[in-house]
């Protein structure tokens, strides 16, 4: 009975000590902003990942935009039909640090959001 006590309870051991030797690098976070306009802007710091996810939705017909624009010169961007519905897209391998987003339309309302 001892025996498969301690074969079951060894991997539990194993992983709360791998737990706290190696916490978790990634941090999980984000923002967003709701506007009634056919712009929207919002600003994050980004810290822990270089990966980024970026939610945006405009109303209206005709071309829209989303940029992403952080430290050191980095930028995210695309156009988009503002028909499409709403969007998510990833942007990888970025600094962390301070990031504007925005996302322009020729309508509102508009969002737009970061996730990381």
């Amino acid at each position: 009975m001892r025996a498969k006590f301690l074969r079951a309870a060894l991997p539990a051991v194993v992983a709360v000590t791998a737990c706290v030797v190696f916490p978790q690098v990634a941090s999980a976070g984000g923002k967003s902003a709701d506007c009634s306009t056919p712009s929207c802007e919002l600003g994050a710091d980004i810290q822990g990942t270089t990966t980024f996810h970026v939610d945006f939705d405009v109303h209206g017909s005709g071309e829209a935009r989303w940029t992403v624009s952080g430290p050191r010169g980095y930028v995210c961007t695309d156009r988009f039909r503002a028909e499409d519905p709403p969007r998510s897209v990833t942007c990888v391998n970025y600094p962390t640090g301070h990031y504007t987003a925005k996302v322009e339309g020729p309508q509102g309302p508009s969002n737009i959001g970061l996730r990381w």
